[in-house]
């Protein structure tokens, strides 16, 4: 990979705005302002469940007035760890190398992974003691190390392990009842979980004599319309759609559209960072379905639930999603749909300058007071297009990744497997790679594959490209051109009529100015 050293751009470039995010503060309310905040989330949460825009909206503004100087800051005193100051990225093959002794250091736990997938903690394995997400992004992430893995024997491996993990993962999905489509959560009180234990507690004494129902075999199968199922159903549907698009396995497709049918009719939540796994799983349902009713959906989850609650300097007011962790969570949840907003959508325009407050606020944050969330977020934010993330925030958003990426090839820190996949994964893109498949970069979709007759491709470009879309035999003999000239940025779909072509494999390939895409197809 060439060498991505760029200038250093300055933090007074960033604005060194006057409301800056302060370093280790904490929320700090009086018995005034709790009291305050608590008659006000009565009302609010009554104007999310009947999707009162201008009710949501009042009653925000009020509460960021309580809150006062208070809104925004963490719930906690933040730590702090000073990155190293090398800003050049790793190249695929080091990143590999850096993937291997990652996966090397925890092996047993990808062997058995199939087991996370049944909520069974390591090491000891014991039953409804782990959330099932925790298993879906590692694997998504094991196909991504495995599909830059150069050793054959190592990317069938990870391969192996990722999907037996999904496999094992799609028989906890609930087959009935309301609801249908998502996933369960463990009853954490078993352990002692000091967090999630008195949470459960709560939750069971809410239920009354509909707990016997809801708490069934150490898993809660419901979650009453409390929005607590909204966290794990988005981060596996998003799992199980890039799956998908890395394996072709149609069941992953179905299980993902699935969760994306239990999410569409959700109310709309307090818990500001709950509701960007909505909009998450939502949106790639979409990707998967081409119905534009799910990022509808989607896009109003982010206006109605999200924005609200965003203060001037890019926070969320309250102290839990202020924290840098679910702020960066936050980041990294929405911008999926704000790729794909269409140009004359009425919430557009706030819904991108939203995403530049809360990216700039976070690097910023990152540069001034050193990272303590990880850098997933940052590697989401780098696919933003020029439209939202002016060059010089680009620009520190490279070098906060060179400094993470190698701060791990250090001493590991920030880094695990989804992150080494992400990471892996956006070195295909700015490598300028001659050919790499579907669908990174482009947002293609292509359904059903296999195929016996029509199949529906839809791909999403972030700018103004020229491309040739061609079909070609598998031995590489040009059978269709199916599209060719200067497309506009936006969402392209073609049906293609395989009835007429024999069994076999086929290559589709999309040209665009800078590389070549290309993706398997089978006619069976």
């Amino acid at each position: 990979m060439k060498n991505i050293s760029l200038t250093i751009i300055s933090i007074l470039s960033l604005g060194l705005k006057l409301l800056s995010q302060p370093c280790g503060i904490s929320q700090t309310l009086s018995s005034t302002q709790q009291s305050q905040i608590n008659n006000i989330l009565g009302p609010l949460d009554s104007a999310l469940k009947s999707e009162n825009l201008f009710k949501i909206d009042s009653l925000s503004f009020e509460l960021k007035n309580v809150y006062s100087i208070q809104g925004g800051r963490p719930d906690g005193i933040e730590s702090y760890y000073a990155l190293v100051q090398n800003i050049n990225w790793l190249n695929v093959t080091n990143s590999v190398l850096l993937s291997r002794s990652l996966i090397k250091a925890d092996s047993l736990v990808y062997v058995n992974l199939w087991k996370a997938a049944k909520g069974m903690l390591p090491p000891s394995y014991q039953p409804h003691s782990l959330f099932l997400r925790t298993s879906a992004e590692i694997a998504i992430g094991l196909l991504k190390i495995a599909d830059k893995e150069t050793d054959i024997t190592r990317k069938t491996l990870y391969q192996s392990w990722a999907t037996k993990a999904l496999d094992s993962l799609a028989t906890m999905q609930i087959q009935t009842g309301p609801c249908m489509g998502a996933f369960p959560f463990p009853d954490l009180r078993t352990y002692g979980d000091p967090t999630f234990g008195p949470i459960i507690q709560n939750f069971m004494s809410f239920c009354g004599a509909d707990s016997v129902n809801v708490l069934q075999n150490g898993w809660i199968i419901n979650d009453k319309g409390k929005g607590e199922f909204k966290f794990d159903a988005g981060v596996i549907a998003n799992a199980y759609y890039e799956a998908y698009n890395y394996t072709g396995n149609i069941n992953y497709k179905n299980i993902a559209i699935s969760i994306g049918n239990y999410l569409k009719p959700l109310k709309f939540n307090k818990n500001y960072n709950y509701n960007t796994f909505v909009s998450l799983g939502l949106t790639r349902t979409y990707q998967l379905t081409n119905d534009s009713s799910f990022l509808d959906r989607a896009i109003k989850n982010i206006r109605y639930a999200v924005l609200p609650g965003q203060i001037t300097k890019g926070r969320w007011v309250d102290g839990h999603n202020a924290n840098s962790r679910y702020h960066s969570i936050i980041i990294q949840n929405i911008i999926p749909t704000i790729q794909l907003i269409p140009a004359l959508n009425i919430y557009k325009g706030s819904l991108n300058t939203m995403t530049y407050n809360a990216v700039e606020n976070l690097v910023y944050y990152s540069h001034t007071c050193n990272s303590a969330t990880g850098y997933r977020w940052l590697i989401k934010a780098y696919g933003l297009s020029s439209s939202i993330l002016p060059q010089t925030l680009k620009d520190s958003i490279t070098d906060l990744i060179g400094k993470h990426i190698n701060q791990s090839a250090i001493n590991g820190k920030y880094l695990d497997i989804p992150t080494m996949g992400d990471y892996l994964e956006l070195l295909s893109l700015i490598n300028g790679v001659d050919e790499i498949k579907f669908p990174i970069g482009l947002k293609v979709n292509i359904f059903p594959n296999p195929t016996n007759d029509i199949t529906n491709l839809t791909f999403n470009i972030q700018e103004s490209e020229n491309i040739i879309l061609s079909l070609f035999n598998i031995n590489g003999q040009l059978i269709k051109k199916i599209d060719q000239g200067q497309k506009m940025k936006g969402t392209y779909s073609y049906q293609i009529d395989f009835s007429v072509y024999p069994s076999g494999i086929y290559i589709l390939t999309l040209q665009t100015n800078r590389r070549k895409y290309s993706q398997e197809i089978i006619k069976s």
